[in-house]
This record gives C-alpha cells, structure tokens and sequence, in this order.
C-alpha cells in the first residue's frame, strides 16, 4: 500500500488504467501531485492537491513504458508498430513510411534515391 492508495479523484473513485481494445490493460504513471502554494492556504496548514491526468504508456515492442502526451497517440503508435496501419509508398523510389504526411515531405522537398526493388 502507497501514500496514494487513499487519495481519490474528483469523482470519488480512484482511476483505473486504460485498456486497448484487445483487453490488455496498459499501466500508466503518476498519481496526484501534492504542492503547496504560497498564501492563507499555506498559513492555516492546508496542502493542496492538484488533479492531473496520467499519460497513458506502451510496454509492448520494447518501448519500456514509453509515454504519450494522449491516449488517441498510444492507439496510432500501437497500430504502426503491430504492423495494422497501411504504409504509404513513394511512387518515384518506393520508399515505404507508417505516415503519409512523411510521404508527403519526402515528395515535396524531392528526398528520392535511386528506385528500390519490392
């Protein structure tokens, strides 16, 4: 048992952690933040207590609870990593990339080699 184990959130229970879709619960970090701020708080002994958001993590391919500032991030991360997520190819050299704004640097600012064999 944690510090933090009877701290509850602003509806009254605490957070559970996010799951994906395949049922995996995925940990998260950060439990509330304690501060105390200068003033008649302060004075008369009070902490405040401030709420903020865990960033939801990836512990999966080897990204050893790699953060997110959002959990629609985790989502596209896990998709390009498990291979879901079409790949967009350049249609002058073939180069593959998870995302097409990507592709769409690499044609715009002329990044092509030499046409690759696929």
């Amino acid at each position: 048992m944690t510090k933090y184990d009877n701290i509850s959130n602003v509806y009254g229970s605490r957070p559970s952690p996010p799951m994906s879709d395949s049922g995996i619960m995925y940990p998260v970090q950060a439990p509330p933040v304690l501060s105390s701020g200068v003033g008649a708080a302060q004075e008369a002994g009070h902490v405040r207590v401030v709420q903020s958001r865990p960033k939801p993590q990836c512990w999966e391919h080897g990204c050893n609870g790699r953060q997110f500032s959002t959990f629609s991030n985790l989502l596209r991360h896990q998709r390009e990593k498990s291979g879901q997520a079409a790949k967009a190819t350049c249609p002058n050299c073939g180069a593959e990339f998870t995302r097409t704004t990507a592709r769409n640097g690499h044609l715009l600012h002329d990044k092509c080699k030499q046409r690759r064999n696929s």
